[in-house]
């Protein structure tokens, strides 16, 4: 219900002229293998949750909405690539994602929609916005989450660091 409603807000309020939908595939990743400890604090997914992936696809066939998912990657690898490949066709790029690692795509032609309360309130981040919050630029955003690291991915960061002194170490010392 909550991803459906999301969608449908969406479509209604930004009327696009393309619309993807990417889906994680697995946990077994090529950052898995690169570091066994990746998300390993996260706890199995709910099957709630599991047994309503099937009918969110179901849905998205009913709305002629493509959806991807792949082997080895994850639905941000998915966003990032339909994304370069958009905006290199010229295209104005919206991403709806709750990822905050997303938020190094934003440029002045593609913004991230972040939900911010349930499934209606949504902020718009844009250069201006990612730079507001974060204290660095959106493609210096990277660097922010290693200096701080990032408990929902279970990638530590530097001890003693948050986003403010990160943000300056940045500024200072590029």
């Amino acid at each position: 219900y909550g991803f459906t409603s999301m969608l449908v807000n969406v479509l209604r309020d930004e009327q696009p002229t393309h619309v993807a939908v990417a889906f994680d595939k697995s946990r077994q990743t090529f950052r898995l293998e690169e570091y066994a400890e990746y998300k390993a604090k996260r706890n199995k997914t709910p099957d709630e949750f599991s047994s309503q992936l099937p009918l969110i696809e179901e849905v998205l066939d009913a709305l002629r909405i493509p959806f991807l998912k792949k082997d080895g990657y994850e639905a941000d690898d998915i966003i990032a690539t339909l994304t370069t490949q958009a905006l290199d066709a010229g295209y104005e790029v919206l991403i709806l994602t709750g990822d905050r690692d997303s938020l190094q795509l934003v440029t002045p032609e593609s913004t991230v929609l972040y939900p911010m309360r349930g499934v209606s309130e949504l902020a718009r981040m844009t250069p201006e916005a990612v730079e507001a919050k974060y204290l660095v630029p959106p493609h210096r955003y990277p660097e922010l989450a290693a200096l701080v690291g990032e408990d929902s991915d279970n990638l530590p960061g530097v001890p003693g660091v948050g986003p403010k002194m990160a943000a300056k170490w940045i500024e200072t010392y590029d």
